[in-house]
């Protein structure tokens, strides 16, 4: 069943340095015309399913890039031409919107909520002026602090912040200010309701690593950043926010639907360039380039069937992402496998070092798991 659909802004104001998504600086003029090739890609996709595949959908996200730098208008466009080819919106359903805080502006967040955007991700990054420069953002705390601002005066009532730890020059101390900060102004504005905090992965060729490489002093040693993963875990705790997902942290209720429908390992749509989907079993990919897409909106770069084996790994990889873990019965009815018995030693192994429990019908990392997570997950496979 499909409940999801994605749709990728690839412009920017800047390419940070330590991206690797498909986003483009420079190219704000290409809006109207990429805009235009998503519709018509959205429209002869769509119609391909049958009446009876077309979801009605639970969660839309508008990725990038930064879908905030565009004209709203252009959202618009996408939102109508997507809702005009599916059953419509589920009740309450999720409708997100990323964006960089200094594209933020009354008008434009009045304007989003009027096209159905009731969600917003906000990519803050840090609360410090020095991280920020030293990792290529091209906005300011105080930037940041007036975008949200702006969204929470227009009216926005669900508000997510994206953060990022393990960058060069931050320290236990910095990052604890950070979320200090953080914590205090959610306190402050109920309408921050969820935050991400990534830890910095790298492309060996982004300029980030050129330029400070990942073996340069300057990044957090490894017992620090331990302790800087600590901190966050206990701050936000202590501030209500609930660690629900390795990454991810939200008031009660607050989750975000569209990242869960992911982590279950459940089927979802995606347009736009480098956009990945997930339908009837097969995972493809638009080209990356974005001239290439321009002009192929229907070609793929990467198109894969998942067989019974690699969809038991992304399910077993997905659910121990959630801090709920898996659950167990629910896991064999969907994949035909009893995670107790086909993996006995593996669990036992782990069980002994204190990196996975198995309780109450669940299958989950403990709290000293998280932060080697992938070295956990790989012991299964």
């Amino acid at each position: 069943m499909i409940l999801s659909a994605y749709i990728h802004i690839p412009f920017c104001s800047y390419k940070c340095d330590f991206c690797d998504f498909a986003a483009y600086a420079g190219l704000l003029h290409l809006a109207p015309e990429y805009c235009e090739v998503v519709e018509n890609e959205i429209e002869i996709r769509l119609n391909e399913l049958s009446e009876n595949e077309k979801p009605l959908l639970t969660s839309i996200f508008y990725g990038g890039g930064t879908p905030g730098l565009i004209d709203p208008a252009l959202i618009g466009g996408l939102h109508k031409k997507l809702l005009s080819r599916v059953q419509g919106l589920a009740a309450n359903a999720e409708v997100t919107l990323e964006t960089t805080p200094h594209s933020i502006t009354k008008e434009k967040a009045e304007q989003w909520l009027e096209l159905g955007i009731n969600r917003l991700s906000i990519g803050i990054e840090s609360l410090q002026d020095s991280e920020l420069k030293t990792i290529g953002r091209d906005h300011t705390v105080e930037q940041a602090l007036t975008g949200l601002k702006l969204a929470i005066d227009a009216g926005f009532t669900n508000i997510s912040c994206d953060f990022m730890y393990g960058l060069p020059t931050q320290t236990l101390a910095s990052w604890q200010d950070t979320l200090n900060r953080f914590m205090e102004l959610s306190a402050a504005h109920k309408e921050i309701t969820h935050f991400s905090a990534y830890a910095l992965d790298l492309a060996s060729k982004s300029p980030l690593a050129i330029a400070i490489p990942l073996d340069s002093s300057q990044y957090p040693p490894e017992e620090e950043f331990l302790k800087i993963y600590r901190a966050l875990v206990d701050i936000s705790r202590m501030a209500g926010f609930k660690q629900y997902e390795i990454s991810n942290f939200a008031r009660p209720g607050f989750e975000s639907e569209h990242n869960l429908n992911y982590w279950s390992n459940q089927e979802y749509l995606a347009f736009g360039v480098g956009a990945h989907r997930y339908l009837k079993g097969v995972r493809s990919s638009n080209w990356r380039a974005l001239k290439r897409y321009l002009r192929e909106p229907l070609g793929l770069e990467l198109n894969e069937v998942i067989d019974g084996p690699t969809r038991l790994k992304e399910g077993i990889m997905l659910g121990l992402r959630k801090m709920e873990g898996i659950n167990i019965s629910a896991f064999e009815a969907q994949y035909g496998v009893n995670l107790l018995n086909t993996y006995a030693s593996q669990i036992l192994k782990l069980q002994k070092g204190s990196l996975i429990e198995a309780q109450n019908g669940m299958l989950r990392l403990t709290s000293e798991a998280v932060p080697i997570s992938n070295l956990v997950i790989a012991e299964f496979f």
